[in-house]
């Protein structure tokens, strides 16, 4: 009896589960496939990743083991990137990822050299914040870059 009841709660809150998720899909704006959405003073321009000047980049992150990782590829400076989009006046940026996690970076971590980075292969965008200690802004597959 006391496992039957455990049995239908169990299944009750994977029924709910799969309810609020299926929800949470039908609510994401989808974006154009390889490009990055760029949200700012509330429009929303697509930026090619192809169309992204990239350079050689390197530097190291730290994981969540508090590990050093060199990291090197192509890449654009946050900066850079709103600089193509001539955004000057703003004080963070959120970069959200395809599956809605999503890190902050301020305007001066933005603004300092070598620092932070959307880090490209193909048509997959990643943010880096190089020398961070907090590897949770680390996004792989952004999708949006809201800048407040």
């Amino acid at each position: 009896m006391k496992n039957k009841k455990i049995i239908i709660m169990a299944a009750a809150l994977i029924a709910i589960a799969a309810v609020a998720a299926g929800i949470h899909l039908t609510t994401r704006d989808e974006v154009t496939a390889g490009c990055v959405e760029l949200i700012y003073n509330g429009k929303s321009h697509d930026i090619a990743i192809s169309d992204m000047k990239k350079d050689d980049v390197s530097g190291i992150r730290v994981n969540g083991k508090g590990e050093e990782i060199e990291v090197s590829g192509k890449g654009i400076s946050l900066a850079d990137l709103l600089a193509m989009k001539k955004i000057e006046d703003f004080t963070k940026v959120t970069v959200v990822s395809d599956d809605s996690y999503s890190a902050e970076v301020s305007k001066d971590e933005v603004m300092e050299s070598g620092k932070a980075y959307m880090m490209v292969e193909g048509e997959e965008a990643r943010l880096v914040v190089f020398g961070d200690t907090n590897s949770k802004r680390s996004v792989s597959n952004v999708k949006q870059i809201v800048v407040e």
